[in-house]
């Protein structure tokens, strides 16, 4: 983001944010008493150079003081710690800006999806950031950041009916199919044979084996059905292509390479399951056939897309702190800073050259 949207054109922005951010700070936590920091915009604003910048405590600091705040570090810092649910607050907001325009007809196509975050000098996964894409209009839906405890689950999201939840193997779960299902929306997911079971209109575990025989003479779907104890078995739809000879060698050789860095030997049904391309969707036949699914899925896509640009071009995979309330911080600030582009992104589109006025309301 260009740095006079922060030092000369910020009320401009304080336009997309909430009006009562002093009323948020103090229900959220953030702040007990006012001290050099006069109001939540303030507030805002110290935190939001904090991370849009890259600054470290002591140049916040430093910055600070050339708008008359004159913190110190550990008053910064202490700030820094308290902010998070403030910034979920305003996050919310943002999210829930939309120009006002006719609502689009159909079904609206959700994108779950998650990317790991590592601490400075970590390799490993440290936290999660769990994300919900729509791909039609390229914004974020919903957003969430978790420890490395925090998995993937399709229960995270809140769809509405007729909606279509998209995800990749790591969301085919039974827990989140029935999660989706009972909200009235449907699930189009890659599939994963070892994180779910299928049973057969018996009530049977699914015959593998004559499932990919058919598949191999071109009945590429199946009706099997998803069962969750304690509930009635969710009805879908399982469609299985037999990927070309050249795709499932380079899928065998990764599964083979995978499994002996982690001390194991891949199943004689592991290697076979990676020759075939599974979807599993609860989308009704006559809404969309199985042509239609298929081409559907790969729009998944475009949220890979969306985090490789924020990684790319607004350095969010680099995190600069051990303490995880700092690192919350970091990283809601980063997602304020996404969707403030969003929000301008929305005002540009919508620019009148003849000077017609811009009305926004909140979506429902």
């Amino acid at each position: 983001m260009d740095k006079n949207l922060i030092a000369k054109d910020w009320k401009y922005l304080c336009q997309f944010l909430p009006r009562d951010l002093s009323e948020l700070a103090k229900a959220s936590g953030a702040v007990k008493r006012w001290r050099h920091v006069q109001n939540g915009e303030e507030l805002l604003r110290i935190i939001l150079a904090y991370a849009i910048e890259d600054l470290s405590l002591r140049n916040t600091a430093a910055w600070s003081s050339q708008t008359t705040l004159e913190l110190k570090d550990p008053s910064v810092l202490h700030r820094l710690r308290k902010a998070p649910p403030l910034l979920e607050r305003v996050l919310a907001h943002l999210l829930s800006q939309r120009l006002r325009a006719e609502p689009a007809q159909g079904a609206e196509f959700r994108i779950n999806d998650a990317t790991v975050l590592s601490i400075p000098g970590s390799t490993g996964t440290d936290w999660r950031l769990h994300a919900v894409y729509d791909p039609w209009q390229c914004r974020l839906r919903r957003i969430e950041v978790t420890d490395q405890q925090g998995g993937e689950r399709l229960d995270r999201d809140r769809p509405r009916p007729g909606d279509i939840v998209c995800g990749d193997r790591g969301w085919a779960r039974a827990s989140g199919i029935h999660a989706v299902s009972e909200a009235g929306a449907y699930v189009l997911l890659r599939m994963h044979w070892q994180n779910i079971r299928l049973q057969d209109s018996q009530g049977q575990a699914l015959d593998l084996e004559q499932t990919l025989k058919r598949a191999e003479r071109g009945d590429t779907g199946t009706t099997v059905y998803v069962p969750l104890s304690g509930r009635p078995p969710v009805q879908a739809r399982l469609l299985i292509l037999p990927l070309p000879s050249e795709a499932a060698s380079r899928n065998r050789q990764r599964l083979r390479r995978n499994a002996a860095k982690k001390g194991r030997t891949p199943s004689a049904t592991a290697l076979r399951l990676a020759g075939y391309f599974c979807l599993l969707d609860t989308l009704p036949e006559g809404l969309a056939p199985p042509e239609t699914v298929l081409e559907l899925y790969p729009i998944r896509w475009q949220i890979e897309l969306f985090f490789k640009r924020c990684k790319g071009l607004l350095h969010f995979e680099h995190l600069r702190a051990f303490d995880p309330a700092l690192v919350r911080t970091y990283c809601l600030a980063k997602l304020i800073e996404v969707a403030l582009i969003q929000c301008l992104h929305e005002e540009a589109m919508a620019f009148s050259p003849w000077g017609v006025p811009r009305c926004r309301t909140p979506s429902a």
